[in-house]
């Protein structure tokens, strides 16, 4: 009998769990451009959320639980590493972990597949707002769910990242636009298609609106969609 490996052992559980959820989410995501402040407002909306009387509780994932999820799927944190770099691995890395592992190795389709199937299953499950990792292109298909969008002018955020990592305004400059690039490409691998702003449901300017706008704001919009259900003794207080 042919062995199977971990990995898609445990992506082949996700797939039948995916299955039995006749009610997918609901799920919100936000993307941003670099230097707009998505996990802050994520957790906010968490907290509005939890904070609001609903039954069950929310949380917001990023890269770090999602790269614990990676292992859970047999996956190294290094051999994820880079994919959440928004890059390619080098000759070398490649080399090393091919001599490491050298039944269960690895490519970075197979890793991008398989960390595009724990967002995709994790959103099933509901409950959760999913912070970048091309949430909106994994999940738009599923009808409880709400798609934000950061932006803000390249001079603003400038000024953000240069202040924030404590570098100069023309390195700031260079890895805003590097990293924007490498999103929009991390995107398109999971839509099939160019990337454009038709995939979110709402856009906020992060220079003109602070956190808690932009969080209530979201909260509001998750209410209206009924992805949120308040009891009723809350109603009166929205």
């Amino acid at each position: 009998m042919p062995r199977i490996s971990p990995t898609r052992y445990a992506m082949l559980r996700l797939l039948e769990r995916e299955r039995q959820i006749k009610s997918p989410g609901p799920v919100i995501t936000i993307s941003r451009e670099y230097g707009c402040p998505s996990k802050p407002i994520a957790e906010r909306v968490t907290r509005l959320i939890n904070e609001s009387g609903v039954k069950e509780k929310w949380h917001w994932i990023s890269k770090e639980i999602l790269e614990e999820s990676a292992r859970r799927l047999g996956l190294s944190p290094r051999e994820i590493r880079h994919i959440f770099e928004y890059r390619s691995r080098s000759f070398l890395e490649d080399l090393l972990i091919s001599q490491e592992k050298k039944r269960y190795y690895h490519s970075d389709w197979a890793i991008r597949k398989a960390v595009g199937e724990v967002i995709r299953a994790t959103a099933m499950e509901g409950r959760v707002i999913i912070v970048g990792r091309a949430g909106a292109a994994l999940t738009r298909d599923i009808p409880a769910s709400l798609h934000v969008r950061l932006i803000a002018p390249i001079e603003w955020r400038i000024e953000q990242v240069a202040r924030h990592h404590q570098i100069s305004r023309e390195e700031a400059e260079k890895r805003i636009r590097e990293l924007d690039k490498k999103r929009k490409e991390f995107m398109e691998h999971y839509l099939k298609r160019p990337f454009d702003d038709t995939l979110f449901d709402v856009i906020f300017n992060c220079s003109t609106l602070s956190q808690e706008e932009i969080a209530g704001a979201i909260f509001r919009l998750a209410q209206i969609k009924e992805l949120v259900r308040l009891p009723s003794s809350h109603l009166s207080a929205v």
